[in-house]
């Protein structure tokens, strides 16, 4: 059964000034190009069965019937759905509130983002600042530590439980402190979850006022991985690599939890910014976590050992341990951070990270993964191996669907190329990859 639905859009979080003729005409023309995919997004986001879903094409067949547009009652701004699949629904009339939050948030970063400058690649950073200023995410008054979290969304219940742990502890021994994460479930929530108990017994509301739980998400991403409830900041970058460069100039420093294929994309990202010269004497931790007895990051430094030998020594620290020990490290070290400002400018991001990677059949078969070339540059190339299989199991499986049973051949160095194979059928045996319909691998090695 399908019903009619009126979504109120909160004008503070989507306007950047009192609406007028051009700004409504302007959400009147985004709602209905075809890009913005409105439909498929805010389905995604008022879907109550969203954990379930990890597929756009369930999405997008689940509200393929659904229109979206402008109407305004009594001087208020709606949405105005039609078609809407009742059981989307958590009563069947209404949507919850989060979810009005986040449509306006997606509305304001799809539809009114600030207009990317003219210019060399030099620009890029610039607009990420202005991107995430325009959600007010950078005036919030005085802050405590601001630490990203990466990980998977598809994870067994001990990591889930664990993370969730570690948000707790770190939120009880340093209650001024806040989380970014990629926003949907499994490690995307759980510091969140932990940590909203730790608020609690920390009188953190009366003593620091708001503590955000801030997720950053990316256009293409968002409907198969839906923000989860509890994310009170959203942020929808237009790619991947924007989302991450504002992932790591918006923290003071990062960790990552086990996951798939997305989860390595941003550890390979981050140890080619770590590895540029210019940033050598930048200070930015980035530990690798899990629990005790856990091997996910053995096997990982196992084949960045393969890959590069001992070139990424000391770019990150490994903690395999209880959730307690790390959070009181974590605070300890606190101690000698600055966490005056929340942007980090002083990073330098060589243009190789910043550029969109293209995923297709031929710009897979382009990469390189071999020694003959710095280890930047081979970091760059795994990095946008990762980036393509997370496109064809997660963004754009219609993709990989499109080839039939041919795969683009993936080159480079033999132990290289048959290392990384092996990782990625770890991963997929794990469960930490989304499967093709026709169960094989998004490419193929010789």
């Amino acid at each position: 059964m399908k019903t009619e639905l009126k979504i109120p859009l909160i004008a503070r979080k989507v306007f950047p000034r009192k609406p007028g003729t051009e700004e409504l005409q302007q959400l009147i023309n985004g709602l209905a190009a075809p890009e913005n995919r409105m439909p498929e997004i805010v389905g995604a986001l008022i879907n109550v069965h969203k954990n379930n879903v990890h597929d756009t094409r369930e999405i997008r067949e689940k509200f393929g019937d659904m229109h979206v547009e402008l109407a305004q009652v009594n001087g208020n701004i709606n949405l105005h759905c039609k078609k809407v699949p009742m059981d989307c629904l958590y009563d069947g009339r209404h949507v919850i509130w989060q979810s009005i939050e986040h449509i306006s948030a997606v509305i304001r970063d799809l539809i009114f983002a600030p207009e990317f400058p003219k210019g060399p690649e030099a620009c890029r950073s610039s607009y990420i600042k202005k991107f995430v200023e325009n959600s007010g995410l950078m005036y919030r008054g005085v802050r405590g530590l601001v630490m990203f979290t990466w990980g998977g969304h598809q994870v067994p219940m001990e990591e889930y439980s664990f993370a969730k742990e570690l948000g707790y502890w770190t939120a009880l021994f340093m209650p001024d402190m806040e989380n970014i994460t990629g926003c949907g479930v499994g490690i995307m929530k759980a510091p969140f979850k932990g940590a909203q108990v730790a608020y609690g017994k920390q009188n953190t509301f009366e003593r620091y006022g708001m503590r955000d739980f801030i997720g950053f998400s990316e256009k293409k991403i968002l409907a198969a991985e839906a923000p989860n409830e509890l994310v009170t900041q959203l942020l929808t970058f237009p790619t991947i690599e924007e989302r991450m460069e504002a992932f790591i100039r918006a923290s003071h420093r990062g960790k990552v939890h086990p996951g798939g294929a997305g989860t390595i994309e941003e550890i390979l990202t981050m140890l080619a910014l770590l590895s540029m010269p210019e940033n050598k004497e930048i200070p930015y931790s980035f530990d690798l976590v899990e629990k005790g007895g856990g091997i996910y990051f053995k096997e990982l430094v196992e084949y960045l050992n393969v890959c590069f030998g001992n070139e990424l020594d000391g770019l990150y620290n490994v903690h395999v341990g209880t959730a307690r020990a790390y959070a009181n490290y974590l605070a300890y070290e606190t101690e000698k951070l600055s966490t005056k400002f929340l942007w980090n400018d002083d990073l330098v991001f060589d243009h190789r990270i910043q550029k969109p990677f293209a995923v297709t059949f031929e710009s897979m078969e382009a990469l390189d993964l071999s020694r003959n070339q710095e280890p930047f540059s081979l970091l760059i190339n795994l990095r946008r191996f990762f980036s393509a299989v997370v496109h064809l199991s997660v963004k754009d499986p219609d993709m990989l669907d499109s080839w039939g049973d041919d795969r683009p051949l993936i080159k480079g160095d033999k132990k290289i190329v048959q290392a990384t194979d092996q990782f990625v059928q770890k991963l997929a045996q794990q469960g930490r990859i989304h499967p093709s319909k026709n169960k094989t691998a998004s490419y193929r090695i010789e």
